[in-house]
């Protein structure tokens, strides 16, 4: 057992959980969906930190290596467990936002497992303004807009969602300006959401 009382023993504790806890936070900044539980992501952190540490674990190595004292400071194990997993996090949540890895594994035939659990998370998590069709488990259809007022939840437990604009129903299934009139719809009542691009004719004053 490591003796905590020991400050090397402690930054190898830190070096071993820290940056794996920090990548996962700083990469679920950028996706929807809920984190695990601590309990059940250790394994994850571990993982995560092992990753990290292949990579600045040299780099540290070499700014020792030029350090007049030929140690390292209180900064620089910050920067190695706090700063440089805040980076390394901020690069997964991007990719796992833009999919540019994925994109380049499908160019040689790979179809990884996606990054995003859900169909849900995926759209939601990406979709900018657009108009939809909300479709209730009685069959009862709402128009409506979603834009930045909008809100999806991205608990699994509780996918709420609210529209901020809804539409009434014209003639030939025109959609009527009702004014600032949001919706919103409780998880267990939702059956289906259509999407249409913001700018699609269909709407019209009245």
């Amino acid at each position: 057992m490591p003796d905590f009382n020991d400050p090397q023993s402690a930054y190898v504790v830190l070096a071993l959980v820290v940056p794996g806890l920090v990548i996962t936070f700083i990469r679920a900044q950028f996706i929807t969906g809920r984190m695990q539980k601590h309990s059940e992501a250790l394994l994850s952190y571990f993982a995560l930190s092992a990753v990290y540490a292949a990579i600045a674990l040299p780099i540290f190595d070499w700014l020792r290596t030029w350090s007049k004292t030929g140690s390292v400071g209180l900064p620089s194990w910050f920067g190695l467990v706090f700063v440089g997993p805040t980076l390394f996090g901020a690069l997964l949540g991007l990719n796992a936002r833009t999919e540019a890895l994925r994109r380049v594994l499908h160019f040689f035939g790979i179809n990884p497992v996606h990054a995003v659990p859900t169909a849900w998370d995926w759209k939601f998590g990406r979709m900018g303004e657009h108009l939809v069709i909300v479709t209730l488990k009685d069959d009862t259809k709402f128009a409506g807009y979603c834009g930045r007022g909008s809100f999806m939840s991205s608990d699994p437990a509780e996918r709420d969602l609210y529209i901020e604009k809804v539409y009434g129903w014209g003639e030939r299934n025109s959609w009527l300006d009702r004014g600032d009139h949001g919706l919103w719809v409780a998880s267990g009542e939702l059956k289906s959401v259509e999407f249409f691009p913001a700018s699609e004719e269909g709407t019209s004053n009245g």
